[in-house]
């Protein structure tokens, strides 16, 4: 376990490196970047706002919940963006051998019974590795 959180941080290292010296990252996409965090798209996103008001411009706000936002990436769509950003060869292999055929299965407890009932395997075919170390970073690169 505690290998596989060594090589997942050098390939953040690797990755973070490779998105920032190649200039991958919009400007608009705030988290996971060295130059600039959350706190300043909160300013820019006030300062927007006061400037419109200021205009007595009519303002409209559209706000996202992205709680379960990691569940959501489709394997496919993210590897072949990582394939699109220059993430080739053993990376690449890399990165999809940390997502393709990743199965679960569910325990299920029975109310009123000292059973448990397990569900078949499922290959999952969206989501992400919770608590992975490059996962933030591959959001935002989706």
């Amino acid at each position: 376990m505690v290998l596989s959180k060594v090589l997942e941080k050098a390939m953040h290292s690797r990755l973070s490196y490779h998105l920032h010296a190649n200039n991958i990252l919009v400007t608009e996409r705030y988290g996971c970047r060295k130059v600039v965090s959350t706190e300043d798209a909160a300013f820019r996103l006030t300062d927007s706002v006061f400037k419109s008001v200021n205009k007595k411009c009519v303002l409209e706000e559209f706000f996202c919940d992205l709680a379960k936002a990691f569940v959501c990436v489709n394997h496919e769509t993210l590897l072949a963006k990582l394939h699109f950003c220059g993430i080739l060869g053993v990376s690449e292999v890399w990165f999809r051998s940390c997502s393709i055929n990743e199965r679960q299965k569910f325990e299920i407890t029975l109310l009123n019974s000292s059973q448990n009932v397990f569900s078949d395997w499922g290959t999952l075919k969206h989501g992400v590795p919770q608590g992975s170390i490059p996962v933030p970073l591959l959001f935002v690169t989706v």
